[in-house]
């Protein structure tokens, strides 16, 4: 069974694709994963202030987000985030279903801290 499969039957989201998955270790030695993230072809970014779908203005860089670890390995999601172009507030950094605002972790290994730490 494939990294990408696992995904997509826990943690689904719309109007983003799993990528490539590649293999990776740190300077300590330690193995990560490192999952590719990307948005749907014909899919409208949402805007982080007001949640309206509007227009791809251009692409940041890619940014890591961690998730819940697998077997004990380090899983990063990386993904460019897109600018929105919206009517109301302007141009925005979209909204990602993975994550709230500015944090490096999912909002899913942020539950996953939470349970563990009770």
């Amino acid at each position: 069974m494939h990294i990408k499969t696992i995904l997509n039957r826990i943690e689904k989201h719309r109007s983003f694709v799993y990528g490539a998955v590649t293999w990776r270790t740190t300077e300590d030695g330690e193995p990560v994963l490192e999952v590719g993230v990307r948005s749907r072809r014909n899919s409208r970014p949402a805007c982080s202030g007001c949640g309206r779908k509007g227009t791809t203005y251009d692409h940041l860089s890619p940014r890591r987000f961690e998730f819940v670890p697998l077997w004990g390995i380090v899983v990063y999601f990386l993904y460019a985030m897109r600018r929105v172009d919206c009517p109301r507030c302007g141009v925005t950094v979209e909204r990602v279903p993975w994550a709230l605002g500015k944090r490096p972790v999912t909002t899913t290994y942020a539950w996953f801290l939470a349970r563990w730490a009770k």
